[in-house]
């Protein structure tokens, strides 16, 4: 990743990371309450993506 900036991994990192949170959001949803469909598949395939692109995403990550 020396391609990259530390601002840039950062940017990279917080981006996961929320995409991380919203997907466990989505999942917590009960069947009762409406869930744009497409926004979490959406999100889903985007950290998909992301943690394919950029695997240093999977190292070292704790939840906080």
């Amino acid at each position: 990743m020396s391609d990259l900036t530390s601002e840039q991994v950062d940017a990279i990192t917080h981006a996961w990371l929320d995409l991380c949170a919203s997907q466990e959001v989505f999942e917590g949803f009960s069947h009762e309450r409406f869930v744009d469909s497409e926004l979490s598949a959406a999100c889903k395939d985007s950290v998909k993506e992301l943690e394919e692109a950029f695997p240093f995403l999977m190292v070292g990550v704790e939840d906080e």
